[in-house]
C-alpha cells in the first residue's frame, strides 16, 4: 500500500480523535452544568381576586389595590392575565368569598384587611396546588411558605410626618383625627401624628372620633364638623368611605371662610378635593406585590418579610397648592426627621 496514503489515514484518525474528545467534554460540561443548574421553573400566569371590606370608589383603603393592580398589569402584563374585585365582605362572608374566587380559577387572592386573616387560614386549607394568598395588615407569623405571604403595615412612621406639618399649619394647636372603626394600625397612625405635632409644638393636642363604620359618609360628616365646632383646625381621617363626609365637610368649612384643613388616608386624596387636602398618607403597594409575583415564580412565596412603611411604599404626599405656605422650618424638620426616622435615629411610637 502507499506510504504516503498511509500516512494521510493517519492524520484523518488523529483529527477524528480530538474532535470526538471535544464533544464528549461539551456534553459532558452541559450534564454538569444541567445537574448544578436546575431549570427554571415556568411562568405562573396570575388572577388575582380582591375581596375588600368597603368599595374600590371610596378613594381610600379600597382604592390602594386598585392603583396597585393598574400598575402591575402595565409592568408585567405575561403574569397578571386578569383580576376581580368582591366588595363589602364581611369578615365572615370572606371565608366563602375567597372559595368562589378558587372555583372561579383566581389563583391569587388578596385579602384587603387584618380582619380576613382567619379566613384566609382555612381557605388555604385544601386549597388548589398553585393558589397563593396575600393578607394585607398581616403578620409574619400568618405567613405559609408557598401558599400565604403577608403585608405588614407600619403607618406611625409616615404619620409622624404629617403631624409636623400639620402642627404647623394650625392656629389653634387643636388637631383631630377621625377612625371609621378603631382599629391597632388606626391607633399606630394617630400615636405617630401626634408625636410628630408634639415634636413641632409640645403644645397640641389631638381628639378622636370613631364613627363606627367604613362606608358612613353622613357619620364622618357629623364628626367632622363637630371637631371643627371644638376648635379642631386640622382633621386626620381614616375612614375611608367614611372619609369622603370628612372631606365635604371641610370643604365646606373653606368655603365659608375657616382656615381648616384635611389629612387624608392611604392614597394622595388630593384628587378629591385639591384646594382642601393638605396631604396624605399616601400608600403604593405595587413594588411589594410586584416582587411577591416574582417570589410566586421563583418558588420563594411565604417567607412573611414584606413590611410597608415611610421609604418602603409609603410617603407623605405632596402639598400642592398649600407648599408655599407650608412654614420653612416645617419642611426642613420633615426632610430631617425622615431620614433620621429611616435610618433609625428617630423612633417614632405606635402606641
Amino acid at each position: 500500500m502507499n506510504k504516503k496514503f498511509l500516512r494521510h489515514q493517519k492524520g484523518i484518525t488523529w483529527v477524528h480523535g480530538i474532535i470526538i474528545v471535544v464533544v464528549i467534554a461539551i456534553v459532558a460540561a452541559g450534564v454538569w452544568l444541567a445537574i448544578r443548574k436546575p431549570p427554571a421553573p415556568p411562568s405562573k400566569e396570575l388572577k388575582v381576586g380582591v375581596i375588600l371590606p368597603g368599595t374600590v370608589t371610596d378613594y381610600g383603603w379600597d382604592y390602594a389595590p386598585l392603583i396597585a393592580l393598574n400598575k402591575l398589569e402595565a409592568d408585567i402584563p405575561e403574569v397578571i392575565v386578569g383580576h376581580k374585585f368582591v366588595e363589602l365582605v364581611e369578615p365572615a362572608e370572606a371565608e366563602g368569598a375567597i372559595r368562589d374566587l378558587m372555583a372561579a380559577g383566581y389563583n391569587w387572592i388578596w385579602a384587603w384587611g387584618f380582619q380576613y386573616r382567619e379566613a384566609v387560614a382555612a381557605a388555604a386549607v385544601g386549597a388548589p396546588e398553585g393558589t397563593y394568598f396575600t393578607i394585607n395588615e398581616g403578620r409574619p407569623a400568618d405567613a405559609v411558605s408557598g401558599k400565604i405571604d403577608v403585608i405588614d403595615e407600619w403607618p406611625n412612621k409616615t404619620a409622624y410626618l404629617a403631624g409636623i406639618v400639620a402642627a404647623s399649619m394650625s392656629k389653634t394647636k387643636k388637631l383631630g383625627s377621625v377612625f371609621g372603626m378603631e382599629t391597632w394600625h388606626l391607633v399606630a397612625a394617630e400615636v405617630g401624628f401626634e408625636a410628630g405635632a408634639q415634636a413641632y409644638d409640645p403644645a397640641m393636642t389631638v381628639d378622636r372620633v370613631v364613627v363606627g363604620g367604613w362606608a358612613d359618609p353622613e357619620g364622618g360628616r357629623h364628626a367632622a364638623e363637630a371637631l371643627m365646632a371644638g376648635g379642631v383646625d386640622v382633621i386626620l381621617c381614616q375612614g375611608d368611605g367614611t372619609s369622603l363626609g370628612v372631606i365635604e365637610a371641610v370643604k365646606s368649612a373653606r368655603t365659608a371662610g375657616r382656615e381648616v384643613y384635611y389629612v387624608g388616608y392611604p392614597v394622595d386624596q388630593s384628587i378629591l378635593a385639591p384646594g382642601d387636602v393638605l396631604t396624605s398618607l399616601s400608600y403604593d403597594y405595587s413594588g411589594i406585590l410586584k416582587d411577591q409575583a416574582q417570589d410566586i415564580q421563583t418558588g420563594n412565596f411565604g417567607k412573611g418579610n414584606y413590611v410597608i412603611e415611610l421609604g418602603k411604599g409609603m410617603e407623605l404626599a405632596p402639598y400642592y397648592n398649600f407648599d408655599e405656605y407650608v412654614p420653612s422650618r416645617a419642611k426642613t424638620m420633615i426632610a430631617d426627621a425622615r431620614a433620621k426616622i429611616i435610618a433609625g435615629e428617630i423612633v417614632v411610637p405606635h402606641e
